[in-house]
């Protein structure tokens, strides 16, 4: 209890606050009487001295003195009994207590002092009580949240209400994992925190939160739009995994959110752990499906192909292959390894929240994953690239022979990537075919016309092609040149927009065609 809370509940209700009234909010862990001339010596922090004033210095530098020695013990305040040896605290006494925030309280000696240790003592042990009734109800009804909640939101959810407080679960990187807070769809609480979590980064105070071993105190960090909170490491096996961070709202925090911090962080710590087992399982399968679709090692058996559905992959649908470049040297350093599989663990939380199976193989430095074309790259890459890695990404593709293809897409592009950067084929490989690279103007004639040089019955389509943009795409002059009826050609037309994937229509595409054409007989030749 505080001194304050003692000034309303117990005998100590009809003293007189004649110093430190901006400490009343100073702890009382203990209640001790010492009248021996070497006060500072006998008390210790938290402690309320009781005193009857008869070895209280009166010259006024001891005075101060002593205040200022009581004050560096961490006292919680000093009750006087007067009047009998000291009608008052001595003004020096007074005067120094304001100056260093120390409670000092008056109190009629007719009061015993055993009345104010007993009911002080008697609230102290009764409220401790209640703190462990109410700390065990909590864990209680935590232990229960966890047995039945699927993710940290729903334990975030579940100590929030318990606590009447907002409690958020966020990782070692500043990623959102849970919240007690409704999800906003823009995604503002998730960048309130990573925010924040840059300012504490910036200021040394994550530091402090990784090095700790308990709680610490945060205080608030108006910048960031945060309150005063309380910060609680998670970790598994001794490594940093996750903190929980329990705001401080409309009443200051104490022991019971302490407590409850404490035991969500243990029971946050049992469930990541249980989720990290689930996803080892299901990284094994997965990247056994991604390795064998992008190695063009497939077998299109119909069990296998029900058990690629299973895993998340749909023949029919329409992919990029995605390869990350990770900035560690070969071979992995075991904090190479481990910083690796954060990247996978965020890379499977955001795919998570787009709704998207964890497509995903990890091999050496690079981390390799399916995603549906339906999506743009450029928010994932802004959430979750650095300034080392890299990023690939292939042309949209389909089926078994469409995923080898993406594999060899994102391979063809490992001697371009720049660190910080991601790549697009298309928009890489033809400014590098311009610019004389021969490996990317075969990656580029092979990216637009392959198709069409795969097969030799496709050999009067890449000819019309080719007269095609010679002309300009002018339908009757190349069907003149050609020799063939205007009808034909159309026909002809068709068949290599749908062999090519590609409008002809595109002014762009016409132009990136007539370049792989032009290089294409140029290397013919």
């Amino acid at each position: 209890m505080d001194i304050s809370t003692a000034l309303d509940s117990t005998v100590l209700r009809s003293a007189r606050v004649v110093a430190g009234q901006g400490a009343l909010t100073n702890e009382i862990r203990w209640v001790h009487m010492v009248d021996h001339p070497d006060i500072a010596a006998w008390v210790q922090g938290g402690h309320l001295l009781l005193t009857t004033g008869y070895n209280w210095p009166h010259d006024e530098a001891s005075a101060r003195a002593l205040i200022r020695a009581l004050r560096e013990r961490d006292l919680a305040g000093v009750v006087l009994a007067v009047p009998n040896f000291l009608e008052h605290f001595p003004e020096g006494s007074v005067e120094a207590a304001n100056e260093v925030g120390l409670p000092l309280l008056e109190l009629d000696w007719a009061i015993p002092f055993s009345t104010i240790t007993e009911e002080i003592h008697s609230s102290i042990i009764r409220r401790q009580s209640e703190l462990i009734e109410r700390s065990d109800e909590i864990h209680r009804a935590l232990t229960d949240a966890a047995v039945m909640a699927n993710t940290l939101g729903d334990l975030a959810h579940a100590l929030g209400n318990l606590l009447d407080r907002k409690v958020n679960f966020v990782d070692t990187d500043g990623l959102l994992l849970g919240s007690s807070e409704s999800e906003q769809s823009d995604g503002a609480l998730a960048k309130k925190e990573r925010a924040y979590f840059r300012l504490l980064n910036n200021r040394l105070i994550l530091r402090q939160i990784l090095d700790s071993v308990s709680p610490i105190l945060i205080e608030a960090q108006p910048e960031a739009g945060m309150p005063r909170r309380l910060g609680c490491p998670i970790r598994i096996r001794g490594e940093m995994a996750a903190i929980v961070f329990v705001d401080e709202g409309d009443s200051p925090l104490g022991e019971l959110e302490i407590r409850a911090a404490e035991r969500a962080s243990i029971i946050g710590a049992l469930h990541l752990a249980h989720m990290r087992a689930l996803h080892l399982q299901e990284e094994r399968l997965g990247y056994a499906l991604v390795g064998t679709l992008l190695e063009g090692k497939f077998e299109e058996t119909p069990s296998a192909l029900e058990r690629a559905r299973v895993g998340g992959w749909n023949p029919a649908g329409e992919y990029r292959v995605c390869l990350v470049l990770l900035d560690e040297p070969l071979p992995l350093s075991r904090e190479g390894f481990l910083r690796r599989e954060r990247w996978v663990e965020r890379l499977r939380k955001y795919l998570d929240g787009l709704g998207e199976p964890p497509l995903i193989l990890v091999s050496l430095n690079q981390i390799t994953f399916l995603l549906s074309s339906q999506f743009d790259l450029e928010p994932l890459w802004r959430v979750l690239g650095s300034r080392g890695a890299a990023l690939a990404v292939s042309r949209s593709h389909s089926d078994v022979a469409g995923m080898a293809q993406g594999g060899k897409d994102v391979q063809s592009l490992l001697p371009l990537l720049k660190p910080g950067k991601l790549h697009h084929f298309q928009e890489v490989m033809f400014p590098r075919a311009l610019m004389g690279d021969a490996g990317a103007r075969e990656l580029f004639i092979g990216s637009k016309l392959g198709p069409l040089m795969a097969d030799k019955k496709n050999e009067s389509l890449l000819e019309t092609l080719e007269v095609l943009c010679s002309e300009g795409f002018q339908l009757a002059n190349t069907a003149r040149r050609l020799g063939i009826h205007i009808s034909t050609l159309r026909y002809r037309a068709e068949r290599i927009e749908t062999l090519l994937g590609t409008p002809l229509e595109d002014q762009g595409n016409r132009f990136e065609l007539q370049v792989a054409v032009a290089l294409y007989r140029l290397s013919e030749e």
